[in-house]
């Protein structure tokens, strides 16, 4: 069986490997991202409140003072909260207690069929019997290494923006 992330295309398809260590969340316990990527989730998200409901309320004001509204949108912020300069399970611990930077990989966390994935790297005997966060996305790189490029005019692109189609 393969594991495929919500709203993902069929070709991020990896069998037997979680998709969320292999879809770029687990790469996310490295790195930064830019204020411009969290204005939406800051201020236009929800109607009634502006911000996305899923940030936890303490955490929310700490990435308000970093981003204010109208502020230096190319102000980097971690995306692993606490260990951002460490390969760990850090950002999967953060999003599931409210402190994921990202609006997607909160959604993982959100959708039931990837939390239980996220929730069983917790599980009380997980850090005996596993599954092993780092074995797993050691595993999941090897097999996207195995992906398949297409080349060509006909059969893909590179993308100039990597969020929008060419």
């Amino acid at each position: 069986m393969g594991w495929l992330l919500p709203g993902s295309r069929p070709h991020h398809d990896l069998p037997n490997v979680p998709s969320l260590t292999s879809g770029g969340l687990a790469a996310h316990t490295i790195g930064t991202t830019a204020c411009f990527f969290m204005e939406r989730r800051l201020y236009d998200l929800a109607p009634d409140s502006n911000s996305d409901p899923s940030i936890s309320p303490d955490f929310l004001l700490e990435l308000e003072s970093q981003c204010p509204r109208g502020g230096n949108v190319n102000t980097r912020l971690p995306l692993d909260r606490g260990s951002e300069r460490s390969f760990d399970d850090g950002i999967l611990r953060n999003i599931r207690g409210g402190f994921g930077v990202l609006e997607s990989d909160v959604k993982l966390y959100l959708d039931e069929s990837t939390q239980s994935i996220i929730d069983s790297y917790f599980g009380f005997f997980s850090s005996i019997f596993g599954p092993f966060f780092e074995s797993d996305f050691t595993d999941s790189i090897v097999r996207m290494g195995q992906i398949g490029v297409k080349t060509g005019s006909h059969e893909g692109e590179i993308r100039r923006v990597c969020s929008a189609f060419n």
